[in-house]
C-alpha cells in the first residue's frame, strides 16, 4: 500500500473546507515552523496554539494528542517528498539514454529533493528512534522510492555489469542514500548534520554508483 493510498483510507478528522480547513492548516503550519525552528519535537500544544492563532480546543478537536499532530505533518511531508522524489526519476528517465547518464541523474535530483526539505526530515528521523507510527511510515516512504529507483535502473539491465543487477542497483542506492542522508545530518542531533562540499558529493556519489554499476571487477 502506498503512502497516499494509506492516507486515503485512514479515517480523518480533517476539514474540507471553510473555516475550519483554514484554522487546520494553521495548526499543521504551526507545527512545522516549529519544527524547523527547534530541530526536534521539543514543543507543546500551547505554543502550537499561540504560533496558528488556534484555540487549543480546536487542536484536540482534531488532533488526539500531540504525537497525532506530529505524525500529521510527517503525513503531509512525506506526500510532498515522495511526489517531488518520483518527479525527479521521471525526469531522469526521459532525459538520460543510457546508465552512464541515469544514475548521476536520479542520485542529483533525490539528494537536492532530501535537501529542500531537509530542516522537516531531519526532526521526523530523530522522533523515528522513538516514535514506532513515525518510523514504519518513513521505511515505507523510503522503500518505495528505492523500488522505484531501483526499477528505472534495471529497465538498462545490459549495462549492468554485475553478477547479480538487482543487489547491485539495491546497494548502491542505499549507499548514495547513507552518504546523502548523514551529509544533511538525518538521524543526527540538530547542528550535528555536515553538508561540506554539497555539489562535490552529489556529483562524486553519482560517478561512483554508475562506475560500479558498469564494472565487472
Amino acid at each position: 500500500m502506498t503512502i497516499e493510498m494509506e492516507l486515503a483510507a485512514t479515517p480523518s478528522r480533517v476539514p474540507q473546507q471553510g473555516r475550519s480547513r483554514a484554522s487546520y492548516d494553521r495548526m499543521i503550519a504551526a507545527a512545522e515552523d516549529l519544527l524547523r525552528e527547534r530541530g526536534s519535537d521539543d514543543f507543546t500544544l500551547l505554543e502550537v496554539s499561540k504560533a496558528g492563532k488556534v484555540s487549543i480546543g480546536s487542536i484536540y478537536n482534531r488532533f488526539d494528542s500531540k504525537d497525532d499532530l506530529i505524525r500529521a505533518v510527517q503525513g503531509r511531508v512525506l506526500l510532498a517528498v515522495d511526489k517531488a522524489q518520483r518527479e525527479v526519476v521521471d525526469r531522469a528517465e526521459s532525459q538520460a539514454d543510457d546508465l552512464r547518464t541515469l544514475v548521476p541523474l536520479i542520485i542529483d535530483g533525490i539528494a537536492e529533493c532530501l535537501h529542500e526539505h531537509a530542516d522537516l526530515m531531519r526532526p521526523m528521523m530523530l522522533r523515528a528512534g522513538s516514535d514506532p507510527i513515525v518510523l514504519a511510515a518513513g521505511k515505507r516512504s523510503y522503500m518505495e522510492v528505492e523500488n522505484l529507483v531501483c526499477t528505472a535502473l534495471l529497465a538498462h539491465r545490459d549495462e549492468i555489469k554485475r553478477p547479480d543487477p538487482e543487489r547491485a542497483v539495491a546497494s548502491a542506492y542505499r549507499i548514495a542514500y547513507s552518504a546523502i542522508a548523514r551529509a544533511l545530518g538525518f538521524g543526527a542531533t540538530p547542528g550535528n548534520g555536515v553538508e561540506g562540499e554539497w555539489k562535490v558529493l552529489k556529483e562524486d556519489l553519482g560517478h561512483m554508483a554508475s562506475a560500479y554499476l558498469r564494472s565487472a571487477d
